[in-house]
């Protein structure tokens, strides 16, 4: 192994230290390089754990139909992202099954997912397009969470939510001081129990803006119908989902975005100069509220998942079928053309966000209580 020759006993003091000085360095040389190569071979042993059986999965999943269910209504953000990834998603799942979309509404997507994690096949034939803004449900131990986040088999995420605040010409309001100061009164639309909800309240109950929120609406697709109605005057939801939607809208002046509500200022909105959500934060507290509380959380928000218990192989190999669907050339065309933004997060990586979304500081949890604890 090159290691030095054994001390000659006739060696004067001074040439015994270098000696062994030199020994040691040897040694440990040697053994770095003995541990680095085994790191190596350990690495490359979980490269190979994370793979599957393509051959058996291929089996299981030829001739069956694998069901997307989208807790949201038709028509809305998760229901074009669910049918345009449903179209591609099924040639790269080994067996290539037939893949169909189903909508079960209800509760922000609470009954979507309580069903997925309950009810729903454990053998890899559904995947649930839920709402991750359902989340401060189980951080605060409402009765209606039947399941644990953390527990789902995530697969990935095509995007992240990416908010602003936008309002109708016919409300009269222009600019986020219009309502802030208490001069106007905003309505918006909310979906019960969810990051629409949230915004809303915060802005309220933290930020003292003059808001009437109007609940009780099953997913953004309804609330756009209420803002062409004058049933609500503005909505706080995705630039991905309205973006797509109601472009004309923005670009005819009817409705106006008054703030975003990101880490990153979006570049692609057809307003320039629209102001960030944390100049309204009056303080530090209110900033880290924000953050943690609303903003952070829309990382997530838009997760497809899996049963637990279903077979590890087959989770692996839709969530890479899940991956390769959002980099296909049809499916990258189709979300250019209709102004679908898309940023994959891979399943990993989406449940390592969740986990740490629900374990917030304690005193920031209690802080955030009133706002994002589920209602009714």
């Amino acid at each position: 192994m090159g290691f030095p020759d054994p001390t000659p006993a006739s060696l004067p003091y001074s040439k015994l230290i270098t000696f062994w000085r030199f020994a040691v360095a040897k040694i440990f040389a040697v053994a770095l390089g003995f541990l680095t190569s085994l790191g190596f071979a350990g690495a490359v042993v979980a490269g190979q754990a994370a793979g599957y059986d393509e051959k058996a999965v291929a089996n299981f999943y030829r001739g069956k139909t694998v069901t997307i269910v989208v807790g949201h209504s038709a028509g809305g953000g998760f229901d074009r992202y669910g049918r345009a990834i449903a179209r591609h998603l099924g040639k790269y799942i080994p067996g290539n099954p037939a893949i169909l979309v189903n909508n079960m509404v209800g509760a922000g997507t609470m009954v979507s997912a309580n069903y997925t994690y309950n009810q729903a096949p454990k053998d890899g034939t559904v995947i649930n397009s839920f709402d991750g803004g359902i989340w401060p449900s189980q951080l605060y131990g409402s009765s209606a969470a039947q399941f644990d986040m953390t527990k789902f088999n995530y697969i990935g995420a095509p995007d992240i939510f990416k908010y602003i605040m936008v309002v109708t010409k016919k409300s009269g309001i222009t600019k986020m001081e219009d309502f802030m100061t208490g001069a106007k009164e905003v309505i918006v639309g909310a979906v019960p129990n969810t990051s629409i909800q949230h915004s809303a309240t915060f802005l309220r109950d933290v930020l003292g803006a003059k808001v009437k929120l109007v609940t009780g609406f099953k997913g953004t697709a309804e609330i756009r119908l209420a803002m062409q109605s004058g049933e609500v005057n503005s909505v706080i939801t995705g630039w991905e989902t309205l973006g797509v939607s109601n472009y004309k809208d923005f670009e005819s002046g009817e409705w106006l975005i008054l703030s975003q509500w990101v880490d990153e200022a979006l570049t692609d909105l057809p307003q320039k100069n629209v102001p960030s959500i944390y100049q309204y934060a009056r303080n530090d507290e209110e900033r880290q509220m924000l953050k943690l509380g609303l903003v952070k959380p829309n990382s997530y928000a838009r997760p497809y998942a899996m049963p637990p218990g279903v077979p590890l192989d087959r989770v692996r190999a839709v969530e890479a079928a899940f991956l390769k669907s959002l980099k296909d050339p049809e499916f990258v065309a189709e979300a250019d053309k209709t102004r679908m933004t898309v940023s994959p997060i891979a399943g990993t990586e989406l449940h390592k966000m969740v986990v740490e979304g629900l374990s917030m500081p304690p005193a920031l949890k209690e802080k955030l209580k009133p706002i994002l604890a589920p209602k009714g």
